[in-house]
């Protein structure tokens, strides 16, 4: 578990004796599904890294309805970015979806780390700029592109971290229920069905529930 919080990017550049008091001040956190982490407008004393497990974001709108903002997987962090915001509340809520582990870590903490080490902070500073990169990537592409383009780039994002079978297959498994990820992708629960049956019939995936099978991950790219 050290090893793993040492290589992230928010913390590889932090110095050792820096790093031993984020550690000690750290939580560790077991949740079931459906548990909520953190909601929209709280204070946002920490910030999260998952573990395993996975975590929904969403935002409500007028009518109560959830509206999916994104996902975090193993190894992504949440609630990270609102410590630098004016009002320091998170913009959105955060809940598990499948039991989930997460260690949450002291924002006061951290923000006092990375104003004395200024290598620290410009290390989160790329880490923000990537982060935000990629997420204009994935917005071009929910707004812009067809609905078997959106449901190729999202997965091909969850494929990012998976490592490829020596057969050249990839296994993955949904991190949110499907009706979530379509509205993530802002398309209707049959539209995302119906794509994944596309893909299903032209060899590209083999689907069992929640459980992908990518048959050939270059095929991601060339079926748009």
């Amino acid at each position: 578990m050290r090893c793993l919080i040492r290589s992230h990017p928010l913390f590889c550049q932090i110095n050792n004796d820096d790093f031993e008091l984020v550690l000690d001040k750290a939580k560790h956190l077991e949740l079931q599904s459906h548990a909520t982490i953190y909601s929209e407008g709280e204070a946002c004393q920490r910030f999260f890294l998952v573990v395993e497990g996975a975590v929904k974001l969403f935002m409500l709108a007028e009518d109560g309805s959830e509206r999916v903002v994104g996902n975090a997987i193993p190894l992504q962090a949440i609630g990270e970015h609102e410590i630098f915001t004016a009002e320091q509340t998170y913009h959105h809520f955060a809940e598990t979806t499948t039991p989930t582990r997460l260690i949450a870590f002291s924002s006061v903490m951290y923000l006092s780390i990375l104003q004395k080490n200024n290598l620290s902070a410009f290390s989160f500073l790329n880490y923000l700029a990537e982060k935000r990169s990629s997420h204009f990537s994935e917005i071009e592409t929910v707004t812009t592109g067809s609905a078997r383009q959106r449901v190729l780039s999202y997965l091909k994002m969850i494929c990012k971290n998976k490592s490829e079978h020596p057969d050249g297959f990839t296994e993955v498994k949904l991190p949110i229920p499907k009706y979530q990820i379509a509205s993530y992708l802002g398309m209707k629960p049959e539209t995302f069905s119906r794509v994944l049956s596309d893909l299903k019939e032209s060899k590209i995936i083999i689907t069992n529930k929640r459980e992908i099978v990518i048959i050939n991950p270059s095929l991601l790219d060339q079926s748009r």
